[in-house]
């Protein structure tokens, strides 16, 4: 209750916000897809949505009005909201009109140390995936990574801003919020393979090849036997990066 004054106070603010709730749902979204009984293939982030927006108002109305709602009737609708299938299909229309990545010689992919928001373990350089270099106004393309990225292969979502003393805390407290909870509610089977890097000073963004950053950066690199492979800029970037074809690197 604390904080939504000030997210509703700026323009820029909300659609960071707005943002991570999408980043968030995503998450969420990827664990009830990988979560026991799942429909296979089913596509779950709205159902996600969904069930953070009943969660957010059960939030609100506990602050503003103690005791109004009984917390296992929120338990009981949250549950029956989890095995709702609200459909939205894959890929979205657009990204048939994507330019793809292009293919560069590029350098070792060696990160400085940084930590999976998501595990909330040190995160381990993946020798293969695709790495999302993306501005707070940015996050949902988090997921056109995710869903053409090869199975088993890393993805990683690099969270930057132009604004890292206003909008990287308010970052890393929506993210945190939401990963605690999966990490007590998932088993580690079930957990979402998107990995997640607060990056408020822009090293793991340079050491990708993005020097300068904000929050519509969008920027995405495929990571091939430990080597940057390709590289892709703007809106798409993470879905270009994620469907290119490792083949092409040394054709």
């Amino acid at each position: 209750m604390d904080l939504m004054p000030e997210v509703l106070a700026d323009e820029r603010t909300r659609q960071a916000f707005a943002q991570l709730m999408k980043l968030n749902a995503l998450l969420l979204g990827l664990a009830l897809e990988g979560a026991a009984g799942s429909r296979r293939g089913a596509r779950r982030v709205r159902t996600a949505e969904a069930v953070l927006t009943t969660l957010h108002g059960v939030d609100q109305m506990a602050a503003a009005a103690p005791g109004f709602t009984d917390p296992f009737d929120v338990v009981a609708v949250c549950e029956r909201l989890a095995g709702l299938d609200l459909g939205g299909g894959w890929p979205l229309p657009h990204l048939s009109h994507v330019s793809p990545a292009r293919a560069v010689d590029g350098p070792d992919w060696t990160p400085p140390p940084a930590t999976d928001a998501v595990s909330g373990e040190p995160l381990e350089p993946a020798p293969e995936g695709v790495v999302a270099v993306l501005g707070l106004h940015r996050l949902e393309a988090a997921e056109e990574a995710v869903r053409a990225a090869p199975p088993g292969a890393a993805v990683t979502a690099v969270l930057v801003t132009g604004d890292p003393a206003e909008l990287a805390p308010l970052a890393r407290l929506a993210v945190a919020g939401l990963c605690g909870c999966l990490r007590e509610a998932f088993a580690p089977a079930a957990r979402p393979r998107l990995r997640v890097v607060h990056d408020e000073t822009g090293a793991v963004a340079a050491a990708a090849g993005v020097p300068a950053v904000g929050d519509a950066t969008e920027t995405a690199v495929r990571i091939e036997g430990g080597r940057v492979v390709a590289r892709a800029d703007g809106r798409g970037a993470a879905h270009a990066a994620a469907s290119f074809d490792p083949s092409r690197a040394s054709g």
